[in-house]
């Protein structure tokens, strides 16, 4: 059993445990703002993972991962995420603290009802504005769209800028070596 250190969890619904064709390994504690769920579903008819932070609920929707790629798994999703906080204007330095601290990931099941609950909204929400022709299929715009949704779970805010704050607030004093 792993426990609670600095690590990337990846906290998958029993589909996706089943896609990627993986066993999840059992964990005490994790750190949610290093903890995201990660769902299985189709998009523009192709397959795609969402996930979710659990601390702020930044979702990220990603396609081209197939089944039985979980040794590839953590290089996808980092590679995501650091391009979409760029595209958001985070500092660079911000990115490598969050980074940094994701060089070991642990793929284990799901433990959170409310965050699978906005894992399985956002997805609906993306279902229902598949066929809008407002630009939802270009992956950068629905990140931005999805990450402005205000939550109640998160007190009202938008995912985005919960996640900004909590890098702010936990990195304010390192500084890159």
């Amino acid at each position: 059993m792993k426990g609670l250190t600095h690590m990337l969890f990846i906290k998958a619904t029993k589909d996706t445990l089943k896609d990627l064709h993986i066993n999840p390994e059992p964990v005490l504690e994790t750190d949610l703002f290093f903890s995201w769920h990660v769902n299985i579903f189709t998009l523009y008819r192709k397959k795609h993972y969402v996930f979710m932070n659990d601390l702020s609920r930044l979702s990220l929707t990603i396609s081209g991962i197939r089944s039985n790629q979980a040794n590839r798994l953590q290089e996808i999703f980092i590679t995501n995420l650091m391009r979409y906080l760029t595209l958001e204007d985070i500092p660079e330095k911000l990115i490598e603290f969050y980074i940094k601290n994701c060089n070991e990931m642990v793929i284990t099941k799901t433990d959170n009802r409310s965050v699978r609950s906005t894992l399985n909204e956002i997805m609906m929400i993306m279902k229902s504005l598949e066929y809008n022709k407002d630009g939802f299929e270009d992956q950068d715009h629905r990140h931005k769209w999805n990450n402005r949704s205000i939550y109640k779970p998160i007190d009202y805010k938008e995912p985005i800028d919960v996640f900004i704050k909590e890098l702010k607030d936990r990195y304010k004093n390192n500084k890159i070596e």
